[in-house]
């Protein structure tokens, strides 16, 4: 008698990491993308992030390549679920960024990256090109002189009378960013309400991750050792980096 012995290989795929949530998933969102300059939480029913999180090295943040300004629907989300640049075509809010084109130009790729629209909310024009640029300047300042920074952004909406562009965008209430330095364990974070704000007023605005993580329902730095992960969270800084 003669017996056969098969030999069956099972293929089980790699699962890739995403460097940009390596602290952590901020939340489970409806979708989540990781691409080549950031990873995004999506909220289907706001056509709007839940958060983004990015990995900002000194040589990403030191990029020169041109302003792709190629604004387009994010076509890895379903059609029903996607902004629309039709969305925009309103008089009041800019196309504000979450991450900005400027911390994400060293390559065409990740420039246009930043032009989609799941990467996009409606944005005053006083805070969108006052303090909000210059907090994207001085993350890109930090990125260059730690090395790397891992940044968290993302908006809240408080209050009972939330207003749509186009009846299909929520104009969020406040804007947060959370800035993480891994090398000394140190953090940085901020809670704008949404407003005209100068640049110079950024250190009224700073707030302690805590805060941000009761009022938006996040978990940032959840990788993170209890103990450190508590300490960090709790503290709200006094000044800029």
């Amino acid at each position: 008698m003669r017996f056969i012995v098969l030999f069956v290989i099972i293929y089980i795929p790699s699962v890739i990491a995403c460097e940009h949530t390596l602290y952590g998933t901020p939340l489970s969102s409806d979708q989540i993308i990781c691409r080549a300059g950031y990873a995004v939480g999506y909220n289907y029913s706001r056509r709007s992030a839940d958060w983004i999180a990015y990995h900002l090295t000194s040589d990403v943040a030191n990029g020169s390549v041109e302003r792709q300004n190629d604004f387009r629907p994010d076509d890895s989300i379903p059609l029903i679920y996607q902004a629309q640049v039709n969305d925009y075509l309103e008089p009041i809010y800019d196309m504000g960024h979450l991450v900005s084109s400027e911390s994400l130009d060293l390559t065409i790729e990740l420039n246009s990256e930043t032009f989609l629209l799941s990467n996009i909310t409606p944005q005053l024009p006083g805070l969108n090109r006052a303090a909000w640029k210059g907090l994207e300047n001085r993350e890109r300042k930090w990125a260059t002189e730690r090395g790397e920074v891992y940044v968290y952004v993302g908006m809240l909406y408080e209050g009972g009378d939330i207003v749509y562009i186009n009846n299909r965008i929520p104009v969020p209430s406040h804007f947060f960013k959370v800035i993480y330095d891994p090398k000394t364990q140190d953090s940085i974070s901020y809670l704008f309400p949404h407003k005209p704000i100068r640049t110079s007023e950024l250190d009224k605005y700073l707030s302690s991750i805590d805060d941000i993580e009761l009022r938006s329902g996040l978990n940032l730095l959840s990788v993170l050792d209890d103990i450190t992960e508590e300490q960090l969270e709790h503290i709200k800084a006094i000044k800029q980096w």
